[in-house]
């Protein structure tokens, strides 16, 4: 099996198991940055206004579909350009010496990559999840497409840029440096070169450790293009915010610098088990694609 469609298969395995333990937690965090409301404002809202927990996973069906597709791009985006960048470096020592900054890039470029296909994912998740349209997925993006063109589909992509290309970078640098230093202490590279299963319970709360690190470091200073982002994308009239800027000095007008980081908690809180899950899915899953590709 060839390496880039390992990646592919466990990068999408990993982000379905990612968004089965973070949906409910992304909807509250989605509530609070639209509505300015607390959690527990927030959560109360979800429930009333939902007739019951089932409010939680609103909008989960089509990131379900997608989300598992976004990160089976990243991982291959990555993986096939850091095995490129590795490739085309001349020297083993060189390799060694450049690895996390080839890592860094590798990240950045799949954070690229995935943009442009979870911008319109995005809009139809945050306006499903706060209510701005009642209906199916497909209905939503149809209708988005409808009254606001192009440019709806695509409401947000400047924060979203800021939110995930460079972050990206640093997200994947973290899991790998967090695995290093794991692996010196545990003596783990060899178990992972030689494909040892990730069955061990000490290999696999490992990995959840360097994930859950990697997610939390990943988005500590990005909160604010995150708020603005659902903000924007949860506007139905294309008129109110004219741009990222304009946004960010209409939600400091209105309500205090303090609403850009609305939802900070639920986000730092919901990064370690989504990231943790993601990475467990993709490790085991890229495990099983490498006995295949070994055993043919």
């Amino acid at each position: 099996m060839n390496p880039v469609l390992c990646d592919f298969i466990a990068g999408s395995f990993g982000g379905a198991c990612g968004l089965l333990v973070g949906h409910p937690m992304d909807t509250i965090k989605a509530w609070q940055q639209n509505s300015n409301y607390g959690m527990g404002s927030a959560m109360y809202n979800i429930i009333i206004r939902n007739n019951g927990l089932r409010g939680f996973y609103r909008g989960m069906y089509f990131p379900l579909l997608s989300n598992g597709a976004l990160n089976s791009v990243v991982f291959a985006v990555y993986g096939s350009h850091l095995r490129y960048l590795q490739k085309h470096t001349r020297s083993d020592r060189l390799r060694k010496a450049y690895w996390r900054k080839h890592v860094f890039l590798a990240g950045s470029m799949a954070g690229l990559a995935q943009v442009f296909l979870a911008c319109p994912i995005e809009v139809v998740k945050v306006r499903l999840q706060t209510l701005s349209f009642i209906g199916h997925p497909w209905a939503c993006l149809k209708d988005i497409f409808r009254r606001e063109g192009f440019s709806g589909i695509y409401r947000g992509i400047t924060p979203m840029m800021f939110r995930d290309v460079l972050p990206y970078g640093v997200y994947m640098y973290v899991y790998e440096y967090m695995l290093e230093i794991e692996e010196r202490l545990h003596r783990l590279s060899k178990e992972r070169l030689t494909g040892v299963p990730i069955g061990g319970a000490l290999q696999a709360s490992l990995i959840a450790t360097a994930g859950a690190v990697a997610g939390v470091a990943s988005w500590m200073f990005i909160v604010p293009f995150d708020v603005v982002k659902t903000v924007m994308q949860a506007e139905t009239d294309p008129s109110v915010h004219k741009s990222m800027m304009h946004c960010f000095r209409s939600m400091i007008k209105k309500h205090g610098w303090r609403s850009l980081f609305r939802g900070s908690l639920v986000i730092i809180a919901r990064a370690a088990p989504v990231n943790s899950a993601t990475f467990l899915g993709y490790e085991y899953c890229l495990e099983k694609c490498k006995h295949l590709l070994d055993e043919k």
